[in-house]
C-alpha cells in the first residue's frame, strides 16, 4: 500500500491570507517566498548555522556583498519550498508516518531549485542531504510571520525567560512600542517586521503602503516544540510549564505554545492546554495539513515589561539600524554628535558612540537613514 505524504502547504496559504496574499506564490505544493524580506526570515530559521544572511551573522556581512545579494534577490537561495510532515508513530514500535523511500520518490516531482523541508519529531538524519530538517524551525517561521503581520517586531529573544534548573522560553519574542510607528512613518516597514529587515533597510528599500494606528507597548513570548506530548506534558520542562515559569517574570502580556499535531481536532488540544495550568490561560498556534489553528492567549501581568522593551530598543538602534551605514557616514555622525575623540583610541571612540546612540531618540538614526534611501 502506497504511503500518503502529508504536506503543510495549507499552513502557508493561511499565513498568506493573514498578510493579504503578500508573502508567497503557490504552484501546487510549492511555496515560493515573494520578496527578499520574506527570504531573510527563511534564512533566519532554516539556515541559521550555515548561512551568513541570517540575523546571527548578518551584521558581519561586507556591505558590498550584502547590497549585491539583495539586488540579485539572493540568487543562491532556493526558489521554492515543499513542506512535508513526517511524524513518528508509536504502534508496537517506533516508525515514521512515511518511509524514507516514499519521501524520496515524492521529491522527484520537483526540480532542483525546490527544497524539500521535512518536519519531524527528532533530528535523525534525513533521506537526502539536500533536504531541510525541521524539528522546531518551521514553528519559529510560522510564529514570526504571523506576529509580523499583526504589527510586531519579531526576533529570537536576547535571553532566556522562565529558566530555573531546566529549560526556559527562548524561541520567539514579538514586541511593540512607539518605535514601530516611527518605522512605519518612514515606510521602512509595513505592519511589522523581522529584526533582520531593519539591518538591511538601505538595500531592501521602502514598503509601498503606509500603515498607521495606535501601537501598544507590549511583549509576546512563544515557545515552540516539535510535537504535542513535549509541549503539553506534565514534565517541568514541557513547553507549557516553561511558559508559566516565564509568566512569573511578568514581562509578557501574552504567551503562546506552538507545535505541529496529527489529530483532526485542534479544539481538544486547546482544552487540554487550558486545563494544564492556572489562570490566565496561555494561547496556542498549532499547525497540521489543514492549516494554522490559533487560540488567543489571555492577558498576563506584565508590569516588568518597560525595562525589557528598552533593552530591545537599544539593541535595535545600536546593533541593527547602524548596520545600514558606511564607515564615513558613521564618522560624520560622530562629528555631529560632538563626541570627544581627543587622545582616545578607536575602541574608546566606538564605545562612546554606541553609548550616545543608546541614549538619544531613535529618530536621529531613522532620519539619517531616510536621507540615504
Amino acid at each position: 500500500m502506497e504511503q500518503q505524504i502529508i504536506t503543510l502547504t495549507q499552513v502557508f496559504r493561511d499565513l498568506n491570507r493573514v498578510a493579504n496574499n503578500s508573502l508567497f506564490y503557490f504552484d501546487g505544493e510549492k511555496v515560493t517566498p515573494s520578496s527578499s524580506r520574506v527570504k531573510l526570515i527563511f534564512f533566519d530559521n532554516f539556515f541559521k548555522y550555515e548561512n551568513k544572511f541570517c540575523s546571527s551573522h548578518l551584521l558581519k556581512v561586507p556591505k558590498e556583498e550584502l547590497a549585491r545579494n539583495i539586488e540579485n534577490d539572493f540568487e543562491d537561495f532556493p526558489k521554492s519550498f515543499v513542506f512535508v510532515h513526517n511524524p513518528t508513530r508509536y504502534n508496537g514500535g517506533e516508525r515514521k508516518h512515511s518511509a524514507d523511500a516514499a519521501i524520496v520518490e515524492f521529491s522527484r516531482k520537483f526540480s532542483d531549485d525546490t527544497k524539500i523541508c521535512i518536519q519531524q519529531d527528532d533530528a535523525k538524519p534525513l533521506p537526502r542531504r539536500s533536504f531541510l530538517l525541521s524539528t522546531e524551525q518551521l514553528g519559529h517561521l510560522i510564529c514570526m510571520l504571523y506576529f509580523r503581520e499583526k504589527g510586531y517586531i519579531v526576533q529570537t529573544p536576547l535571553g532566556t525567560y522562565g529558566k530555573t534548573n531546566g529549560s526556559g522560553v527562548d524561541d520567539v519574542i514579538a514586541w511593540s512600542s512607539p518605535v514601530v510607528n516611527k518605522l512605519r512613518e518612514f515606510r521602512f516597514i509595513g505592519k511589522g517586521c523581522h529584526i533582520s529587515e531593519l539591518a538591511c533597510l538601505r538595500w531592501l528599500g521602502r514598503e509601498t503602503t503606509l500603515f498607521t494606528g495606535p501601537v501598544n507597548e507590549e511583549i509576546i513570548l512563544v515557545e515552540v516544540e516539535p510535537y504535542e506530548t513535549r509541549a503539553t506534558g506534565s514534565s517541568k520542562d514541557s513547553g507549557v510549564q516553561q511558559l508559566y515559569r516565564a509568566a512569573d517574570e511578568q514581562i509578557a502580556k501574552k504567551l503562546f505554545i506552538s507545535f505541529p499535531f496529527k489529530s483532526e481536532d485542534a479544539g481538544k488540544i486547546f482544552e487540554e492546554i487550558k486545563n494544564s495550568g492556572e489562570a490566565p490561560t496561555i494561547g496556542a498556534i498549532l499547525f497540521n495539513n489543514k492549516g494554522v489553528h490559533i487560540n488567543d492567549s489571555e492577558v498576563f501581568p506584565d508590569k516588568m515589561s518597560p525595562p525589557v522593551i528598552q533593552k530591545y530598543e537599544k539593541y535595535l538602534k545600536k546593533e541593527v539600524l547602524l548596520n545600514n551605514f558606511y564607515f564615513e557616514e558613521i564618522l560624520q555622525m560622530i562629528r555631529e554628535l560632538n563626541l570627544d575623540t581627543k587622545n582616545k583610541g578607536f575602541d574608546e571612540v566606538v564605545q562612546g558612540f554606541y553609548k550616545k546612540i543608546e541614549e538619544i531618540p531613535v529618530d536621529y538614526v531613522l532620519e539619517k537613514l531616510n536621507d540615504l534611501i
